[in-house]
């Protein structure tokens, strides 16, 4: 048996929780308030001190196993650990019974048991695409090489990908307001005079937030994490020490009690189950924040920390209301003892503040993906940690949440309004997460259908639930959370659907020829062939023809089949392969129409930006088209990125020659490699390769591609599509570059435009 295995159940075999409570009312019986909770916190750390040696070990075992490049910071599991703030309260309209007590109790502990334990932890976490989580991995799974669905299927499941993220990140608006918010209502119960001011400090501490993204959640994490650590314990206090005054709370662990609630209280219970699914609301983010820690990382956290304190508090807000009802209000703070209630209202305050921050994050790291794949905007992405290349700053989205969250905030007041908005959106994100993930399990791991089916009842207790919740939420302030995802939905389809046309209209419209068959469209086949003998000669390589070359190999497989020369070679070090030209026959050239007649050789370096490692680009081939000249040395270069955070100079660039003064680069840049200089590259390329550059900057010219778009209204069978591609066209006029950035001389530019016709 693994030995991780042994330690838990070491661990978990000193622990006795009847036994527990029992001995400690025994203790405590005939003791004042204060010196329970003394007594309670004096075992808490004694038990804590006695197991140290085994939660030490275990945590550098996982550690060391799972995360051994991982930094400190904020697990998204965590976010959890502030829904005992608002979930009680919001469920009972009246004072309730002592069965309706336990009967809601147990619907939030199976809740958090079979959706969150069960489902997320446990099944979800293991669909993941290069440690990254969240709808657009599900995508990725499901359109990928290895899935067996149509091309219609995949686009299908692009879009449903697409809702899906966009109702997350409308998500990472609601969950700052509604957990900062309710944190600050326990003033209400401390001081009421000060209730005018919960929405004015809510602001304050919400704007400080989203303006500490800029520095990382690694840095963020050095110090959030400690204080996560004793919210949970604060929280697993509470609710061992209200138990003990109500200990037939514990019947919520017998499922029949849920289960007889909603078939006792009808109607009722099915409308209370909105309220219910807010204690997991933290999953998607969970899941979404994949990428920062890892799998067995966000499972440790969850069993270990955050679900046993959780459950404890609960269980006892169940047993405050059981004593006394009236406490309904706001049973949290209720359940505090009176001298602690301004030392736990700053933790609450600060806990919530740090749960935020795990469904931010989980929207830059969407973002991230969605930018990767071709379903967002090209926003600027700042790598904020040279370990970790899934911590990340998106500010455009940090200021747009911002935004949102202020106008919810003061929009909604309370926390209790914004509830209504903020079960919708996690509701539906955790029905097409379900039904992805059913389609990954059959399309993509080919697992037997009965199996997928199976599954399904996960799907149906989804079903269930967002039923509850488009009836009682969406009147109430659900609403504003569907304009929210619609708005950023709108915005990201236009994206997606217009780079689609656009690529269909370049592959029909635009020309594009092999690299390879250059030197013999300009007439020097022969030339080509004897320059690159001559090569060949005074260089070393170990390299076959490119002829299997794919676009989409990554760029270890590149280096492996672009060799570069030896380094003790004191001859010209330029990387090269076979000149492909030698296996050209000029009859083929010429049947194909290839051949440029009467071109001007200028002097001087022309640099063309491609995506491709085998064909021209179409903006060489429109600027040969009209222009009738190309420069001396001609340059292909291609900026790729690295999955690490920066690459050597030595190291940086493969490069191929085709004939005489033709080259085809690659640049490798890290992910935290930004403002790229063009110059620089070639410049890295004459010093390292020897590739007949000038120094002389203003010899070299690069072409960019510029295209306009315009939108066809032609016909009654274009009113339709054309909504999105107007969209487009503005987002294209205001995001025309490249996703890498890279900084180019405007008098050394040259933009190539393209009318395209969509």
């Amino acid at each position: 048996m693994n030995p991780i295995h042994n330690l838990f159940r070491r661990a978990s075999s000193k622990v006795n929780v009847k036994k527990t409570i029992s001995q400690v009312r025994t203790v405590l019986n005939g003791r004042t308030e204060d010196e329970q909770v003394k007594h309670i916190l004096r075992t808490l750390n004694n038990t804590i001190h006695k197991a140290a040696p085994i939660i030490e070990y275990v945590i550098d075992d996982v550690s060391s196993r799972f995360s051994k490049t991982k930094e400190s910071t904020i697990n998204p599991s965590l976010r959890n650990g502030t829904s005992p703030l608002y979930v009680v309260k919001t469920i009972f309209d009246d004072a309730p019974t002592e069965k309706e007590v336990i009967g809601a109790i147990s619907l939030i502990v199976w809740s958090l048991i079979v959706v969150v334990s069960l489902k997320y932890a446990i099944f979800i976490l293991m669909a993941d695409n290069r440690g990254e989580g969240g709808p657009f991995a599900l995508c990725s799974l499901l359109t990928g090489p290895i899935s067996n669905l149509r091309y219609r299927t995949k686009q299908f499941v692009s879009v449903i990908s697409i809702i899906a993220a966009c109702l997350l990140i409308g998500d990472g608006a609601l969950t700052p307001a509604v957990s900062i918010l309710s944190a600050f209502e326990g003033l209400v119960v401390a001081k009421p005079s000060l209730a005018p001011w919960t929405v004015r400090i809510s602001v304050i501490i919400i704007i400080i937030l989203f303006l500490f993204q800029r520095w990382g959640s690694s840095r963020l994490g050095i110090f959030f994490g400690p204080i996560m650590i004793l919210w949970f314990i604060l929280l697993a206090t509470i609710g061992i020490w209200r138990i003990t005054y109500k200990p037939s709370i514990l019947r919520a662990f017998n499922p029949w009690e849920a289960l007889h609630y909603l078939i006792r209280e009808d109607k009722t219970g099915f409308y209370q189950i909105g309220s219910i699914f807010l204690s997991v609301t933290g999953l998607e983010a969970m899941y979404a924040d994949l990428g920062h820690f890892g799998r067995w990382p966000v499972r440790f956290s969850w069993f270990a920390v955050v679900f046993p304190a959780v459950l404890l508090n609960y269980l006892g807000q169940g047993a405050v209301i059981i004593l006394n009802p009236a406490f309904i209000d706001n049973p949290f703070y209720h359940a505090v003892p009176h001298w602690a209630l301004w030392p736990v209202l700053v933790f609450s305050v600060i806990a919530a503040t740090i749960a935020s921050q795990a469904i931010i994050t989980g929207s830059f790291s969407l973002v991230s993906q969605a930018i990767a794949i071709g379903f967002c905007v090209p926003f600027p992405v700042i790598h904020t940690s040279r370990s970790i290349i899934s911590h990340i700053y998106v500010p455009a989205i940090n200021y747009f949440l911002l935004a949102l969250t202020l106008a919810v905030t003061i929009g909604f007041q309370t926390s209790d309004n914004i509830t209504d908005a903020y079960g919708v959106t996690v509701c539906s994100v955790m029905v097409l997460t379900t039904i992805l993930y059913m389609m990954v399990m059959r399309y993509t791991w080919l697992k037997p259908i009965w199996l997928v089916v199976l599954f399904g009842i996960f799907l149906i207790i989804d079903l269930y639930t967002f039923a509850a919740i488009c009836t009682t939420k969406i009147p109430s302030g659900g609403w504003v959370a569907i304009i929210i995802a619609c708005g950023i939905f709108i915005v990201s389809f236009s994206w997606y659907y217009g780079n689609i046309r656009l690529q269909y209209y370049l592959s029909q419209h635009c020309k594009t020829n092999l690299i390879e068959n250059l030197p013999a469209r300009f007439g020097g086949l022969q030339d080509s062939y004897h320059a690159a003998n001559n090569i060949d000669n005074e260089t070393e390589f170990n390299e076959s023809p490119d002829d299997d070359d794919d676009d989409d190999d990554d760029d270890e497989e590149d280096q492996r089949k672009s060799k570069r020369l030896n380094n003790n070679s004191k001859t010209i070090s330029v990387s090269t392969i076979e000149n492909q030209s030698s296996v050209v026959s000029i009859e083929n050239i010429e049947e194909n129409r290839l051949i440029e007649p009467d071109v001007t050789i200028t002097p001087g370096v022309g640099c063309f930006l491609t995506t491709s490692k085998k064909y021209t680009p179409y903006v060489f081939e429109n600027f040969l088209c009209r222009m009738h000249a190309h420069q001396e040395i001609l340059v292909f270069l291609k900026l790729d990125c690295a999955r690490m955070p920066s690459v050597d100079d030595d190291q940086r660039l493969i490069i191929r020659a085709y004939g005489k003064n033709i080259y085809h680069i690659s640049a490798i840049f890290g992910y935290t490699e930004t403002n790229i200089n063009l110059f620089n590259i070639l410049h890295l390329a004459r010093q390292y390769y020897d590739v007949p550059i000038s120094a002389n900057e203003s010899s070299m010219t690069f072409y960019l591609p510029d295209e306009t778009i315009h939108v066809n209204t032609h016909g009654w069978k274009t009113w339709l599509r054309r909504w999105p591609l107007y969209a487009y066209s503005i987002l294209k006029t205001l995001y025309p570059g490249m996703p890498l950035n890279f900084k180019a001389m405007p008098q050394n530019t040259i933009k190539v435009g393209t009318l395209a016709d969509l």
